[in-house]
């Protein structure tokens, strides 16, 4: 019963820093955050993740190609960091959540920060967390999840870094406290939420994206 709850609450935590995010992001960015067509960087981050992880599904040893192994990383497979967020250990379920949560995450960072941030924000997010898995909390594995709450949550670091409102700043800091509480609950995927807000913040310190704002008023009701 302990764990179910664990993961309930991991589930819920999750939902609602993807919530912020976007919201975050929609105060970002003019016009709809979702565009048809999708930016072409946007789909080329979801394609290098989604075809390797397709692929395994009827192709197993691609995931056993692909996946972290400290034990293989220590003796040279260096790039088993990177391309283990390229292919899922979470079965066909596993597969489609991550797949499907990355559309949509792409997007907007790529709306929000431009092309090349967004791609240096979701490979620096894979490599912390992929270290860190490996190496401060040892297992072998796969899966984009942790770098896809990162380049979410990276919006945070950008709020907290500009010039942002009240109410900005407080959905800024729910945010960073889900991270903090799936952390406390074991959860991986609070780190990448952390390790996003981080790396935000240093991208928006050091090369920040052209600030677009909406006008006063723009998208909301009332008076």
């Amino acid at each position: 019963m302990g764990e179910m709850v664990t993961g309930t609450v991991s589930g819920v935590l999750l939902v609602a820093v993807l919530v912020g995010s976007f919201t975050l992001a929609r105060e970002r960015v003019p016009g709809p955050l979702f565009r048809l067509p999708p930016p072409r960087a946007a789909v080329v981050l979801w394609a290098v993740v989604a075809v390797p992880s397709l692929v395994q599904i009827p192709a197993p040893v691609v995931l056993h190609a692909f996946e972290r192994d400290p034990a293989l990383l220590r003796d040279g497979h260096w790039w088993r960091i990177l391309t283990s967020g390229m292919v899922q250990d979470g079965g066909v379920l596993g597969t489609v959540v991550n797949l499907g949560v990355l559309a949509a995450v792409a997007p907007m960072a790529v709306a929000v920060w431009g092309t090349w941030r967004a791609v240096f924000l979701l490979v620096a997010s894979q490599i912390i967390v992929g270290l860190t898995m490996a190496f401060l909390f040892p297992s072998s594995g796969a899966g984009n999840s942790g770098a896809t709450w990162a380049l979410a949550a990276s919006v945070v670091g950008l709020v907290v870094m500009s010039a942002a409102g009240r109410r900005e700043l407080t959905i800024g800091v729910a945010v960073l406290g889900g991270g903090v509480v799936l952390v406390s609950l074991g959860d991986v995927h609070g780190f990448g939420v952390l390790t996003g807000a981080l790396l935000g913040a240093a991208v928006a310190t050091v090369i920040p994206p052209v600030p677009v704002r909406r006008p006063v008023g723009a998208g909301r009701r009332g008076s």
